[in-house]
């Protein structure tokens, strides 16, 4: 999809993990080892009260769906590659309830806002607001996405 091809306000459903004592701990020694992440025995005594998800597993996860959400719409599409997105970064990162061992988290993506970038004028900046929640509806990670995305050819 090109720039002016993306409506506002749709939310779209990127999928569903399922974090597990494996995954977190497996994340947790590559990534983020700290006790509560790491070791379930000893969690229980650290800040959370047990083990839970490193916060940035949360985010790659995200990350993981976002990008087979947009190949999925390339492969239909055809026009718009992945280097077609560029990302100056995020806003309002928070992680608002801990992730324990058995919760499936869905996450969703909802474009809010389109802006025109006058020094890049081939360019426009998409803002969108991003959630996973659980299966009670519960918020426990939340970001807004900004991204740079190629405008239609004049």
């Amino acid at each position: 999809m090109y720039f002016e091809d993306i409506p506002l306000g749709g939310k779209i459903t990127l999928g569903s993990f399922n974090f597990t004592e494996e995954n977190i701990i497996a994340f947790a020694r590559q990534f983020d080892p700290q006790p509560f992440h790491l070791d379930a025995a000893a969690a229980v005594n650290g800040p959370y009260g047990g083990l839970i998800a490193s916060g940035w597993h949360t985010a790659a996860v995200w990350m993981k769906l976002m990008v087979a959400n947009r190949r999925a719409s390339e492969a239909m599409d055809g026009d718009v590659s992945q280097e077609d997105y560029l990302s100056p970064g995020t806003r309002e990162m928070r992680w608002h309830l801990p992730v324990r061992p058995g919760l499936t988290l869905t996450y969703t993506t909802e474009a809010f806002n389109k802006r025109d970038w006058p020094s890049q004028p081939r360019l426009g900046l998409l803002q969108s607001r991003n959630e996973a929640r659980g299966p009670d509806e519960k918020l426990y990670y939340s970001f807004i996405s900004q991204v740079f995305i190629i405008r239609k050819p004049k």
